[in-house]
């Protein structure tokens, strides 16, 4: 099952822990409400927000919103999983740019050497880079410890 949603500027954190386990998450900082709900609905995403009358709202309008409670993107985390009723099955990590939403591509030791440091070049030879932004991604300890905050908070496919 694809989801993809629209985070309103309260929920930054949420939106990059979002697109760090794969999904397309559009990240608003600067927008008016009305500009808002209009993206959400051209687009066909599910808003996620912190924001009462934002919420109601797109409620109004029919559009698919979800009102978060908790100020900790883990309680954020957890709470959007079990209402869009995401599973671990569901999740495909490291696929898109935390920074900017696009979807990564593969890349070559040769097609970064210039841009990653020299120790990495020797020491890797995975790396995935952004097209929008041409941030590069390697393996390290990082994704690791990043999933590892995730355990608990992702529901399993038996949960």
């Amino acid at each position: 099952m694809s989801h993809s949603f629209v985070a309103d500027r309260m929920l930054g954190k949420l939106a990059r822990k979002l697109r760090l386990l794969g999904f397309d998450t559009l990240y608003i900082r600067k927008a008016l409400p009305g500009e808002i709900l209009s993206i959400v609905d051209l687009e066909k995403r599910s808003l996620l927000t912190r924001h009462r009358e934002l919420h109601s709202r797109a409620v109004k309008r029919g559009i698919e919103s979800f009102l978060l409670k908790s100020n900790d993107w883990r309680g954020q985390l957890k709470a959007t999983l079990m209402r869009f009723g995401i599973t671990a099955k569901d999740i495909k990590s490291f696929t898109r740019c935390a920074d900017c939403n696009a979807l990564l591509f593969t890349r070559a030791p040769e097609e970064v050497a210039r841009v990653v440091p020299q120790y990495v070049l020797f020491t890797h030879k995975h790396f995935l880079q952004c097209p929008a932004c041409d941030k590069v991604y390697w393996k390290g300890t990082h994704p690791d410890r990043i999933l590892q905050t995730f355990l608990g908070i992702v529901p399993s496919d038996g949960d």
